[in-house]
């Protein structure tokens, strides 16, 4: 055996080895992408999904403050949805809640709640100032209700709220059996939702 044939059985067994483990981590990562193709294109089914919004109530207050505010609702099955209960009743479930500029990048003030079906009877919709955080008061919270299809905007107006832990009831407002709204049953006398939850 000369110096050539020794140096290629050396340099094979390592390249061997090599070849091996590169062969069996490409496999691998073939395998791998195989099975998180099945996850990554799930098959859709729109026809099954429902509808999920009927109603949605947005409040707003000013930019980049810090105040907590809390928006709460009840609808006609008497169960209270708000901070700490998002979707505790079958109709009404919080979306957003906001802490004012604590743990918000944005900004933006605002909550949401979504009604998702249109039950009969009343439904109420309340401001909560939680805390103050610093900020002075009075302020001015921008509420507006609006429902899916050819009702349009239920409510939209302005609530003010002047002292922490104040509960103001924006609007009440009631739906038929049609599930359409019922003449003349928009107004804003207080009924608390905190005392029912």
């Amino acid at each position: 055996m000369n110096a050539i044939e020794h140096l290629d059985e050396e340099t094979d067994s390592a390249g061997l080895a090599f070849r091996d483990m590169l062969f069996l981590m490409v496999l691998s990562l073939v395998v791998i992408i195989f099975l998180l193709s099945f996850l990554i294109n799930p098959v859709e089914r729109t026809q099954d999904l429902p509808a999920r919004t009927e109603i949605v109530v947005e409040a707003f207050w000013p930019k980049g403050t810090s105040y907590d505010i809390d928006l709460w609702g009840m609808g006609p099955d008497g169960v209270a949805v708000g901070w700490g209960a998002h979707s505790a009743g079958p109709l009404l479930n919080l979306e957003r809640d906001d802490r004012g500029i604590i743990n918000d990048a944005s900004g933006l003030n605002y909550e949401i709640m979504t009604v998702r079906a249109r039950e009969p009877g009343e439904y109420t919709i309340n401001l909560h100032l939680y805390d103050l955080h610093g900020e002075p008061v009075p302020v001015f919270v921008d509420v507006l209700v609006t429902a899916t299809g050819s009702m349009g905007e239920i409510y939209s107006g302005q609530v003010e709220l002047v002292q922490p832990k104040d509960e103001v009831t924006a609007v009440r407002f009631s739906l038929g059996d049609d599930g359409l709204l019922v003449p003349d049953s928009v107004h804003n006398l207080f009924k608390s939702v905190l005392l029912e939850r």
